[in-house]
Formats: structure tokens, C-alpha cells, sequence
């Protein structure tokens, strides 16, 4: 089951960035997401443990990484503090914290309706695009961004003016 596991894993992430010349991924911190709890609820958490590790997070990003580097594409990693899932993707009013179980809300500024999911890929891909843009639009003329753009090393990339 490994071996199966990790050629689809080499497979998608090869597709992904042949395919695109920007990947975003969140930064979420894989060994957090995995801390046990007690309670009501325990067992529901205890299979989201398994998913968690059976997608091999931590591997994945590996692989992007050096594979980004490897086709001069580039992979920015979003800060895991952005706001994605509470930031209304339409007026980027930034709302109340929302408990995991919460799928789908309504922004209280513009009463837009969106999807947890869809709404914070969309924030990312913004926010993305954004830091991506910061970093290569201050690199003199010629230059390509580097492989890797982490928003919390921003400051080390961009070149003071």
C-alpha cells in the first residue's frame, strides 16, 4: 500500500507542476492538526488522524518543493495565520472565527454565500498571487523568482528599495 501511495503521490504532484507555473499551498502546521483529544467526539477526530496521515501532507510538500526547483516553476507557501476560511472572498471583510464543522456561511458585510472549502482556495490563490507578484516585480529585470516564496520570509526575498 506504501509503494501505491507514494507513485500516485509522485504522479499528482508531477501533473501539478507540469501543468501550472504557480502553486499555493497553506503552511498548516501537520503535527498540530494531529494532537489527540478527549471527550465527546474523540473517534471523529481519531479518523480525521488517519486521513491526515494516510495523505501524506508532509510528503507532498516535499515533493513540490524539489520538484518546483527541478521545472523552474514556483510554489508559494501562505502564512498558516491568513485568514482563509474566515475572509469573505467577494468584499474581504474578515468574519468570526468558524468552528470546523461550519461548511457553508453568509458574509455579514455583502451576504455573499460561500462554501468553506471553495472560499478559502480562492483566498489563497489570491494571496498567492499576491505575495508571488511582490516578490517578482522587485526582482531587477531578467531575474526569475526563486522556486520556493514563503509569506513568513518574505522580507528575506523582497530586496529593500
Amino acid at each position: 500500500m506504501g509503494d501505491v501511495r507514494r507513485d500516485l503521490l509522485d504522479q499528482f504532484t508531477t501533473r501539478l507542476v507540469r501543468e501550472n507555473q504557480v502553486l499555493v499551498v497553506e503552511d498548516l502546521p501537520v503535527v498540530n492538526l494531529l494532537r489527540r483529544t478527549t471527550g465527546k467526539g474523540r473517534r471523529r477526530k481519531a479518523a480525521l488522524n488517519r486521513s491526515i496521515i494516510d495523505a501524506a501532507w508532509g510528503e507532498l510538500l516535499r515533493q513540490l518543493r524539489y520538484k518546483c526547483a527541478w521545472y523552474g516553476r514556483t510554489l508559494v507557501i501562505v502564512d498558516r495565520f491568513f485568514p482563509s476560511t474566515r475572509r469573505c472572498s467577494a468584499c474581504h471583510a474578515k468574519g468570526p472565527k468558524l468552528d470546523v464543522s461550519v461548511r457553508e456561511w453568509t458574509c455579514a458585510e455583502c451576504g455573499a454565500a460561500h462554501d468553506r472549502d471553495t472560499n478559502a482556495a480562492v483566498n489563497l490563490r489570491d494571496e498567492g498571487m499576491r505575495l508571488y507578484w511582490t516578490v517578482a516585480l522587485a526582482l531587477p529585470p531578467g531575474r526569475v523568482p526563486p522556486p520556493v516564496i514563503k509569506a513568513s520570509e518574505l522580507l528575506d526575498l523582497v530586496p529593500a528599495a
